[in-house]
């Protein structure tokens, strides 16, 4: 469950009622879903799609709103879960994954293995006759130059590529210095999506600007944080599913789920995702109006910068923990009960959900309250916050602030824009604890790498754990699922003792649609997958 920006403005902390979080929690949950219904009744009496349209146009463009804006069309410049959305139209990946359950597949890679009794060759053949949108050819070379330039930025970093080798047009080898399980699943997403070395050449560090890829669609133009164009690429040679199945696809950028709505019943809009859950049933009321809520792996979470004081000692981070019902503020922040309580890294029926981790932390404000004064803070202690500036993740901040203020953590949660709350808090240490989404991977050393591993790009201003650093090492060295579930459970344990980050709960992926779309794909990684679409 990525991030979006919004508007960059202090949020003020109120006190918790005497009656306690739970009747706080309920008024917040009614002021939320009154206002949604009061914004959404404006549009109640529209209609929108034709009901005897079925054949799809492939000379018709997707009309897209949502307000999910890129931080980069670049994909290792970028610092936001909600790229991928826009990445996927641009870039074909070197490993692809099945939508439905981001099991890997062949993409530009035909095939894949790692080579060796050790391990530490990682070996991969490409699809010949394969172009970029500039007419230069996807080759072993092409590939080489594009992880480099991913893992020259930084936001990528896998430590243990010792090297990339080129064996002849259509064989890349991957040199390693230690197992590395996870590396498919990095070739699947921001490291693999392949970018065209000629065009990098051309633009350097303009190249998010005029971003060139194998993909499906290629870039148009684009007004930053307002509209983003794509046209159907004529040379594609599909790598997977799908086809482009549109002659373009125009996405603009819209900041509320009434505009949202607007935008689908006066039919300046075909398909709207990013939408708010609390929108959602106002939205199902709507005539010609579908609404889908996707299962995603993602969460919502608190992270912190475990570095800084007071949030250096565990037992502040454990208050924190138990000062939580995450079942309450679910309920309040999606104005549903389409929420679960997140405990760990995988929602139940996930082939990784731990289920020993299960209320890992109970609602508790009593051993709260007792586990602040042990670490020395009896009367209380302040700690600095920053929220991404879109819901749910500021009305998490609101929630979860008040319900710590309860036991005497005093938290000011300051909004900032999707990228440059990320910034503040990674680059710059700028709080102590970051309320934002995290879009989980399928693969789970991928997923702990990425997460909590001693590179993890959040925890750059955590201080080291090498237990955990360990543990990630060893899951890192495990090729079944059977194998990395156990360990898996170590590192489990240790989340729970230590409460190295706060996860909150799973929500759904809620996208909306018109009667013209068809090929509306559910997504487990909570991108939607707008090649999938067409319309009629």
């Amino acid at each position: 469950m990525p991030f979006s920006p919004g508007s960059h403005r202090g949020l003020a902390i109120r006190a918790w009622s005497r009656r306690g979080p739970e009747r706080r929690i309920a008024m917040n949950r009614k002021l939320i879903a009154a206002g949604a219904a009061a914004a959404l009744a404006l549009v109640l009496g529209a209609c929108g799609g034709d009901p005897s349209a079925s054949a799809p146009d492939p000379n018709a463009s997707i009309k897209v709103a949502t307000r999910q804006t890129p931080s980069s069309l670049d994909p290792c410049r970028g610092n936001s879960g909600y790229d991928l959305t826009y990445l996927k139209l641009l870039y074909a990946p070197l490993i692809d994954t099945d939508p439905q359950t981001l099991a890997p597949q062949p993409g530009i890679a035909t095939s894949w293995e790692f080579a060796g009794a050790d391990k530490l060759t990682f070996t991969m053949k490409l699809r010949s006759g394969l172009t970029f949108h500039d007419g230069t050819p996807v080759d072993a070379e092409a590939v080489k130059a594009s992880m480099q330039h991913c893992l020259g930025t930084g936001l990528v970093s896998v430590p243990s590529i010792k090297s990339i080798d080129v064996q002849g047009t259509d064989t890349v080898s991957i040199k390693l210095s230690s197992p590395t399980s996870g590396l498919p699943g990095y070739l699947s997403t921001r490291l693999g999506f392949v970018v065209s070395p000629a065009a990098l050449r051309q633009y350097g560090d303009e190249f998010g600007n005029h971003p060139v890829g194998a993909g499906p669609y290629q870039f148009a133009r684009a007004v930053p944080n307002s509209e983003y164009s794509f046209t159907r690429f004529a040379g594609y040679q599909p790598v997977s599913d799908p086809a482009p199945r549109a002659a373009g696809i125009d996405i603009a950028i819209i900041t509320s789920d009434t505009a949202l709505t607007n935008a689908l019943t006066s039919g300046t809009a075909d398909f709207a995702f990013g939408i708010g859950e609390s929108a959602a049933p106002a939205l199902e009321r709507l005539p010609g109006i579908t609404v889908d809520r996707h299962r995603q792996l993602g969460f919502t979470a608190v992270v912190i910068n475990t570095k800084n004081h007071p949030v250096d000692d565990p037992k502040v981070r454990l208050a924190m923990e138990y000062a939580l019902d995450r079942k309450a503020i679910a309920t309040a922040a999606l104005n549903s009960d389409a929420g679960t309580p997140a405990w760990s890294v995988y929602p139940p029926g996930a082939t990784f959900h731990d289920s020993a981790t299960d209320n890992a932390w109970p609602y508790d404000p009593d051993k709260a309250r007792r586990l602040l004064a042990e670490a020395g803070y009896p009367n209380g202690v302040h700690v600095r916050g920053i929220a991404a500036a879109a819901p749910p993740f500021s009305t998490n901040a609101l929630l979860v602030a008040e319900q710590w203020k309860a036991v005497g953590i005093d938290v000011e949660f300051t909004n900032v824009p999707g990228p440059q709350a990320i910034s503040q808090f990674v680059a710059h240490n700028g709080a102590d604890v970051f309320s934002v989404g995290w879009p989980s991977q399928a693969s789970a050393p991928l997923n702990y790498s990425a997460l909590l591993g001693p590179t993890s790009y959040y925890r750059q201003n955590a201080a080291p754990n090498p237990q955990l650093d360990q543990l990630i090492a060893q899951l890192n060295n495990t090729y079944t699922d059977g194998e990395q579930l156990e360990v898996v459970k170590k590192i489990n344990r240790i989340i729970v003792e230590q409460a190295e980050f706060i996860p909150l709960y799973h929500g759904p992926a809620v996208v909306a649609y018109t009667q013209r779309v068809q090929g509306v794909v559910p997504s487990l990684s909570g991108s939607p997958e707008l090649a999938y679409l067409a319309v009629s």
